[in-house]
């Protein structure tokens, strides 16, 4: 939803003011809205609020929104300009006709509003700079910026919060630090804050240095129960369903790509929907268990075997199927032969510590449990299964139920929201034209070579949200098909949005995978949700109806006698892998309700989790 035209203050009070009365509403559809410059981005659930439905909540909200007032923090910034610390003032100077204390003196004066946070988390977008001060970007972006350097581009100013790639001209940097994901409140400066910066001499920024408190990774514990990488292969990593409620910070969401792997490899472990396991990329793995433990393979096809720990011949292991293996035996994952990512799913989930509410790793933020892929040696404990592991061996998905992942897809998109920045050609290529997975692909985007899209009205845009499954075209005409890991807001024309399950499907196209795009309109994207949701329903009524080895055998009555009843009083405890975050909703579908169950007269405390 865009509200105005350009980076104007006006506009993006309206677009704070708007988010805050949706927020306000807590819909429990409305999962995440995400301010950019000046637009909104609403993601919603659209089998729990209809499209009209939706329009009317948002124009409530802006009524609502006019008559009050979006008000902010002013924080300031101690920075230290020139010298290593800012490399690019002395440039600056001789751009602008400026001495460099007259740069300092104008950077430093101004008063910063905070029109939105992205690019990574925690980074600034400020406004609005000094028109004296303004430069271009550099040419060729550094390949390394250091955290806390503050830059200049156009009529904006920002601050780097971690060690990144970067294009901005850097005068300075300040000894904060803009975000921790350990720390109680992990963001410095929010939306619609206002900044001031304050000068500083080397030796203060020292002291100033020193006394910031040093980032404290929680450290993986466990009873012993768990997997030791053996060797990751290309690249695995812990994923889960990803983060939600940070996207307005910046924080992607991020997850597994084929989150319908792991959804329903979960299931057939008994475990929740969120449950963590490994994604393992195009080449395969090998773990050893270090006990007793129940896993399945989902996603992509891949040869696969369990090596007995005594010796013995290793037997093959099937995809979509419960598993038992005990301590010391190995499984040893070949390479995808179809699709390109394989997930490893155990009962009880891997349980390491959640990071904002996450388990999984985000390689491109930087966040999550390890900060990094799987190494050869590393271990991971598993979580306490609900169901007996032993209960669980050879439960599994039918064989119509398992999906195919064929190296060509067709798929459908919404077309917009900036179709009309591109020529008709382009849309016309784009609708009959033939797209190859190209080599730069990875989790945040698949690159798609083939026919060029042609922009009518240039690449750039204002700088907005970013939804799963936007076709983002830069200024080359080659396209990109935004995946889990995306970042949070971007600044290219986007020609359409594929809807959502295909997108997850995109996410299992190895390099070469062919694709071809159909239009659907928005009825009809709708109507292909509901068929996708039903689709789960019949999997985890499937799965569900499957009799465990010896669960009824545990229970002195029919366990179908059971009694439910909401704790008197009680509200939701504070859940790290549902709890929503500040960029949510209260009320959101992240969070369980906390029920006790009685089962024959004894009493259960359980955790009902409603299925997105």
């Amino acid at each position: 939803m865009r509200l105005g035209e350009g980076v104007d203050p006006e506009v993006n009070r309206r677009v704070h003011r708007l988010a805050a009365a949706l927020g306000q509403r807590r819909h429990p559809a409305v999962r995440e809205v995400v301010p950019g410059y000046d637009s909104l981005l609403v993601e919603y659930d659209p089998l729990r609020l209809r499209w009209a439905d939706l329009l009317r909540l948002i124009e409530e909200a802006a009524g609502a929104g006019e008559d009050g007032e979006a008000t902010g923090r002013v924080v300031e910034i101690p920075v230290l300009y020139g010298g290593e610390a800012g490399p690019d003032l002395p440039w600056v100077a001789e751009q602008t006709g400026l001495s460099p204390e007259e740069v300092i003196r104008r950077h430093a004066a101004g008063r910063y509003r905070v029109y939105c946070l992205g690019f990574s988390p925690g980074f600034p977008y400020l406004g609005s700079l000094d028109p004296a001060l303004r430069v271009p970007r550099l040419p060729d972006p550094r390949p390394r910026v250091p955290a806390g350097s503050v830059g200049i581009a156009g009529d904006q100013t920002g601050i780097y919060p971690a060690e990144t790639p970067g294009g901005w001209r850097l005068i300075g940097r300040t000894p904060l630090r803009l975000f921790d994901p350990w720390r109680e409140e992990p963001f410095l400066l929010r939306p619609g804050d206002e900044v001031r910066f304050v000068p500083v001499d080397p030796a203060a920024f020292q002291r100033l240095a020193a006394a910031q408190p040093e980032p404290v990774r929680p450290g993986i514990r466990g009873s012993g129960v768990g997997l030791r990488i053996l060797s990751p292969g290309l690249m695995t990593t812990v994923q889960d369903l990803g983060r939600r409620g940070y996207q307005a910070y910046g924080v992607p969401v991020a997850g597994a790509v084929d989150d319908w792997a792991l959804r329903v490899g979960n299931w057939i472990l008994g475990n929740r929907s969120r449950a963590a396991g490994l994604e393992v990329t195009l080449t395969g793995l090998e773990v050893e268990f270090t006990g007793p433990v129940a896993f399945c393979l989902t996603g992509a096809s891949a040869p696969a075997e369990l090596i007995p720990a005594g010796g013995g011949s290793p037997r093959p292991v099937p995809g979509w199927t419960a598993v038992l293996a005990g301590p010391g035996d190995r499984l040893r994952v070949g390479p995808a032969v179809r699709g390109c990512r394989t997930y490893l799913c155990v009962a009880g989930g891997i349980d390491v510590p959640p990071v904002l509410g996450s388990r999984s790793e985000d390689l491109f933020a930087g966040l999550g449990p390890l900060g990094r892929p799987l190494q050869a040696g590393d271990w991971l404990p598993v979580g306490l299964p609900i169901l007996p592991p032993a209960d669980l061996a050879g439960r599994r998905l039918p064989p119509d139920g398992i999906p195919d992942y064929p190296p060509e897809l067709r798929l459908r998109v919404v077309m917009g929201p900036q179709a009309d920045r591109f020529t008709p050609e382009a849309v016309e290529r784009l609708l009959t034209g033939e797209f190859h997975v190209g080599p730069r692909s990875n989790r945040q985007a698949l690159e798609l070579a083939g026919p060029s899209l042609d922009h009518r009205d240039g690449a750039d845009i204002v700088s907005e949200g970013n939804p799963l499954g936007a076709i983002q075209v830069p200024a080359s005409g080659r396209p990109f098909l935004l995946l889990r890991n995306r970042q949070t807001l971007g600044g290219y024309a986007k020609i359409g949005v594929v809807i959502r399950q295909d997108a997850v499907a995109a996410g299992q196209l190895p390099p070469g995978g062919r694709i071809r795009f159909q239009e659907v309109d928005l009825a009809e994207a709708h109507a292909l949700a509901w068929a996708e949701r039903r689709r789960l329903a019949q999997v985890r009524r499937y799965l569900l109806q499957q009799p465990l080895v010896s669960f009824a055998g545990m229970l002195p009555v029919d366990p179908l006698q059971l009694s439910a009843a909401v704790v008197p009083g009680a509200a939701p405890a504070a859940d790290p892998a549902g709890a929503a975050g500040p960029g949510s909703p209260e009320g959101s579908p992240a969070g369980p309700r906390h029920l006790r169950i009685r089962v024959a007269g004894v009493e259960f405390d359980v955790w009902v989790e409603e299925e997105e």
